[in-house]
Formats: C-alpha cells, sequence, structure tokens
C-alpha cells in the first residue's frame, strides 16, 4: 500500500526554491554562486516544513540531497552532520523525559506540591507552576510535560473539586488552572536551555555563527524574567480571568489519597530523581571541569539504560527524538554551510548596511517583537526557528547587536511566543481542545499575556541583561 502525499503542498517550496535559484547573480558579488544556491535549497527545505507535503524529516533528507546532487555538500559532508552534538543534546533529554513519565516522578512531585500548597485556588496555581517549573529542568518536550503529566492531573482535581466542561462548571477551577498551566509552561520553557526543544535548535544554529552559549549562561540571563513572570502570570489570571471557588481545602486531602495510591517511592523514581540532580548539578557546573551539556545528557541516559529505568526498547519508541535528530542535522548542516561559503556575513552586512545609523537597541525591539507576532503565522515552535531564527540573528549582528546578547534574546522570544495563538504549538491544541476554556477567551487572554510577556521579557530583559554585563 502507498501512502497518500499532499503533492499539493510541494507548489509553494518549489515556486521559492526554483525562483531563488534563477535569481542567482550574474556578475561578481560578495556572495558566491553556491552559497546562492544553497540559500534556495535551505528556503525551498523550511517552505516545505511550513507546508508539509511530507514530515519533516522526510521534506529535509529531500532537501539535502538536492543540496549533495548540486555538488554544494560532499556525503561525506552530509554523513558527519548527523554527528552535532547539539541535535544529540535534544535527543537524550527526549530520552530523560520519557524517564520523567516512565518511573511516575514527574506525578509524584505534582501531588507532593499540590499537598503542600493546595489550600487555596491562587495558592495550587503557584504550586502547580512550581512542578512545572521543576520538570522542566529535565524534559526539554512541553507537549510532554502537559500532555503526559501536567493535564492529567488538573483535570483530574478539577473534577473532584466540581468543575466539569460537561456540566458546564469548568469556571468554578478548571478554566484558570488549564489556563495558567498553558501560560507557565511557556514561561518555564524559556526559563531553562532544557525547558524546551526549541531552544536548543536556536543555540545550535547560533553556533553556526560562532555564538556558544553554555546551559547557566542562558539560566542567568533567563533567571530573573522567568522568575518575574512564574510570580506575575498565575496573579494576573486570577484577576482578569477569575475561578469561582477560592479556597480549596479538598485539593489537599486529593493530593495525600493519590499519594497513599502510588504508595512509597520505587527504585526506578529514586534512581530517576537522583540522575535528575546529577544533571541538574553538571549543567550548572560541567564546563568548569570539562563536561559539556551533550555530554550530561548523555551521562543521564546512559545511567538511566544501566539501572533499567529506560530499556533500549522505550528509546526506539520514542519516535519524535529520533525525528528532530534528523531534521535539526540536516538543518544545522546548511545553517553552517551556509556561514561557510560566507552567505549569513553577506547577508547580516547587507542588512545591516540598511540600517546605519539606527541605534541598536531599537532594532532589537523591532526584532523581537516581529519575531514574537509572526508566530501568528505558525503553527510550530521548531519551523518558524528554522525558518527565522538564523536570519535573524545575522540582521541583529551586522547591526551592531551584541552576539550574545542578540543569540538569547531571540532565543528567549522562540518560548514565549508561544503565547499567541490555539494552535501555537501541541499544548496550546490539547488544552484549547478540552473545553475548560472558550475559544474567545482564549485568544483575549494569550493577547493580554503576550503583551506582558514583551514587556518583562524585552523591556525587563534588556534591562537585566545590562545589569550582567552582557551589553
Amino acid at each position: 500500500m502507498i501512502n497518500k502525499i499532499n503533492w499539493k503542498a510541494f507548489i509553494l517550496p518549489l515556486i521559492f526554491g526554483i525562483g531563488l535559484w534563477l535569481l542567482t547573480p550574474l556578475k561578481p558579488t560578495d556572495i558566491n554562486t553556491a552559497a546562492w544556491h544553497l540559500f534556495a535549497i535551505f528556503v525551498a527545505t523550511i517552505v516545505a516544513c511550513i507546508t508539509k507535503p511530507l514530515p519533516m524529516m522526510a521534506t529535509t533528507l529531500i532537501g539535502i540531497t538536492i543540496a549533495t546532487l548540486t555538488g554544494i555538500f560532499t556525503m561525506d559532508e552530509v554523513t558527519a552532520g548527523f554527528g552535532n552534538s547539539t541535535a544529540w543534546m535534544v535527543a537524550m533529554c527526549m530520552f530523560m523525559a520519557a524517564g520523567f513519565i516512565k518511573s511516575g516522578l514527574g506525578k509524584r512531585i505534582a501531588y507532593l506540591f499540590v499537598k503542600l500548597f493546595g489550600k487555596r485556588t491562587l495558592g495550587l496555581a503557584y504550586a502547580l507552576s512550581a512542578v512545572d517549573t521543576v520538570l522542566a529542568i529535565g524534559i526539554p518536550s512541553n507537549n510532554a510535560r502537559v500532555n503526559g503529566i501536567m493535564y492529567p492531573i488538573i483535570d483530574n482535581l478539577a473534577r473532584e473539586m466540581g468543575s466539569d466542561p460537561k456540566k458546564g462548571t469548568q469556571r468554578k477551577l478548571g478554566s484558570f488552572l488549564i489556563f495558567n498551566e498553558y501560560e507557565v509552561n511557556n514561561i518555564t520553557s524559556g526559563l531553562f536551555l532544557t525547558g524546551l526543544a526549541g531552544n536548543m535548535v536556536a543555540l545550535g544554529l547560533a553556533k553556526t555563527q560562532g555564538i556558544t552559549i553554555s546551559w547557566l549562561q542562558w539560566f542567568a540571563a533567563a533567571s530573573v524574567p522567568g522568575i518575574l513572570s512564574l510570580l506575575i502570570i498565575p496573579f494576573l489570571l486570577y484577576k482578569i480571568y477569575p475561578p469561582e471557588v477560592k479556597e480549596t481545602p479538598n485539593a489537599r486531602t486529593w493530593a495525600d489519597k493519590r499519594l497513599n495510591e502510588i504508595g512509597k517511592m520505587t527504585i526506578s523514581e529514586k534512581i530517576m530523581l537522583t540522575t535528575f540532580i546529577l544533571a541538574i548539578i553538571l549543567w550548572l557546573v560541567g564546563a568548569k571541569i570539562g563536561i559539556d551539556a551533550t555530554e550530561v545528557s548523555f551521562i543521564a541516559v546512559v545511567i538511566l539504560l544501566i539501572t533499567g529505568v529506560l530499556t533500549t526498547k522505550d528509546m526506539l519508541h520514542e519516535s519524535f527524538a529520533w525525528n528532530i535528530l534528523v531534521w535539526l542535522s540536516v538543518i544545522m548542516l546548511m545553517s553552517q554551510k551556509l556561514m561557510i561559503l560566507g552567505f549569513f556575513p553577506w547577508f547580516s552586512k547587507t542588512l545591516g548596511s540598511m540600517l546605519h545609523g539606527m541605534n541598536w537597541v531599537l532594532v532589537l525591539i523591532i526584532l523581537f517583537l516581529a519575531y514574537f507576532y509572526l508566530h501568528y503565522m505558525f503553527p510550530s515552535v521548531s519551523t518558524q526557528i528554522s525558518a527565522l531564527y538564523a536570519g535573524f540573528l545575522s540582521v541583529a549582528i551586522g547591526a551592531g547587536v551584541p552576539h550574545t546578547l542578540a543569540a538569547l534574546m531571540l532565543a528567549f522570544c522562540g518560548s514565549i511566543y508561544l503565547s499567541t495563538t490555539p494552535y501555537s504549538a501541541g499544548p496550546a491544541a490539547l488544552l484549547s481542545g478540552t473545553g475548560y476554556v472558550s475559544n474567545k477567551d482564549w485568544w483575549k487572554l494569550s493577547a493580554i499575556v503576550g503583551v506582558t510577556f514583551n514587556i518583562i521579557w524585552l523591556g525587563g530583559g534588556l534591562l537585566w541583561t545590562k545589569v550582567i554585563g552582557l551589553w
């Protein structure tokens, strides 16, 4: 049986690819023919990732094959590209996420926080926010955190408290907690380098332009805007989208009951917790002792395999991890080659000269806001990052924005722009379809929180990065 292919979705990629190829400069310029041809293939590949005639892994493989047939890459270069450390780090962190869910540690942490801080609704929101924050350190999949751990717990808790969309009582408690989880998940995705696979995609692309940022550098820059957001957003939502139930004394009893049901910590949970703590320590200090972030993720996964918390069968079932390993390796290989061939330096120099005389802070603000609101056009985090991040970063550098600052600010934006639409990412698609929050409320609240995020992460982020000496 032959699978159906959406042939119409190839039309736009072909138009962009062939069109740009035909526009190759004929006269000698600062950009050579090979660089321009690769740019045409790169753009066509990214457009195909958006129109999706085939899954991203397939479209990127087609793109790199065309680049090989046209002589831009050798097969040795292509195969070497699959050894990209950033792509492997993302995959390894996905396997760690599987360990969290399989061992049950994530749910236990959530129940404990609800038991300790769940007396009042606002306190319960902060408790659940803290759970997502802890999980984000080691689970780079916002889908895994929301779909696999947080939503089932919030849904069960809301129904236990008498808040059920099927009965028309969702505004009692569930609506507030569900939307709070959505926005908090966006915050925690940006707070840690390992909070979202897209973060590592962005910094991998930044690395191809000569910018290297560690786990600790990321956290240092994101800590203040991230913590401020975690404090402000639940309170803001409590005021503009208040739950009908303000006191939740039964939440503690519910959590205690759940903890009794799952019993004492299993050996798997204890190993997962120990491995998680070790990974955090090594991410913080590893650079000082010669262990980089990718190596830390390998160490963690090996420990989980040796101890039986994960099996090779579990790893093989993590299709998203293997999928992202392939397409991310290809995208980063193309990006790196564009840098080697001189395309990005030429691109940043050309656009930077057009912005000559404009203050670089203003340029960064414009780029940040444009990058944020362009997400209304993208139903995928990684697709937008793959399509726009490298180009936006080149423009910022060409306009004189300090390199590390530009890379971090645009990468942060790649997390908070998830607060835009019901289709912004997997968690939004899931939570917006549960019936707890109406479509009208979702758009309205997302717009309000989006403005708040820009004030905190752009305004506050610039001030904080000045304090820590990034500019």
